[in-house]
């Protein structure tokens, strides 16, 4: 009885031992089959930047002088762009035009001479259209009241609607030498004076979207 416990103790060994085996052999294989890949350096600090109707994005290359080109991706992989890379720790810009107004998710990878595919880095984007144009309007003018004989034209306006990102309003008019001069007044003021105004006179406001937006967005312009 003792030697038979003893043979099913030795057997339970074994078979441990040979499972052991077994899965060390798997690992180490698959450890070699992981080493064999290559893997390019990847961009780093990708920033992206709004626009009408398209997206700018900035991306330091890598440090890896194998890497030859750079691609982007959009709609889940369905459109791409590709810009070759020439110089390491370099800072790149990829311009994708033709974006209609949307949030994209743009995913980064680069490429090495050989066809080796970099780890992706993503970085979100936004371009702006027709449907943030709906939302903007002019400023509205309170008063304009104009001196010919000092060539004055004092102007009031309301609040600028600094909500959907008005910037500044634009004042275009006839100076005393009968040229056309664009004046200026922030989105945070509401008087100006123009001090040469000679005739005529329209108006336009500018709206970013937001602080690294590319593009400006400004109404139709309204006569004073």
């Amino acid at each position: 009885m003792k030697n038979n416990i003893k043979y099913i103790i030795i057997g339970i060994l074994a078979l441990g031992m040979f499972a052991c085996q077994d899965q060390t052999d798997i690992y180490e294989g698959f450890v070699k089959s992981s080493s064999n890949k290559v893997y390019p350096g990847k961009v780093l600090n990708p920033v992206s930047y709004s626009g009408k109707n398209r997206i700018k994005i900035e991306v330091l290359t890598p440090g890896d002088p194998s890497v030859k080109e750079a691609r982007v991706f959009w709609n889940f992989f369905t459109d791409s762009i590709s810009v070759p890379v020439t110089e390491t720790n370099k800072l790149m810009e990829v311009l994708m035009d033709n974006m209609p107004e949307n949030t994209y998710s743009l995913v980064i990878k680069t490429y090495d001479v050989n066809g080796n595919i970099s780890v992706p880095v993503e970085v979100f984007g936004t371009s702006y259209g027709t449907n943030y144009e709906k939302l903007i309007s002019n400023r509205e003018l309170i008063s304009a009241v104009p001196n010919l004989v000092t060539g004055t034209l004092t102007l009031e306006f309301g609040t600028a609607d600094i909500s959907n990102g008005a910037v500044e309003t634009q004042i275009k008019y006839m100076n005393s030498s009968d040229a056309e001069v664009i004046a200026t007044l922030l989105a945070s003021e509401k008087t100006i004076t123009i001090t040469d105004y000679k005739s005529g006179g329209e108006f336009s406001t500018i709206f970013l979207p937001n602080a690294t937006c590319i593009d400006t967005f400004s109404t139709d312009w309204s006569s004073i």
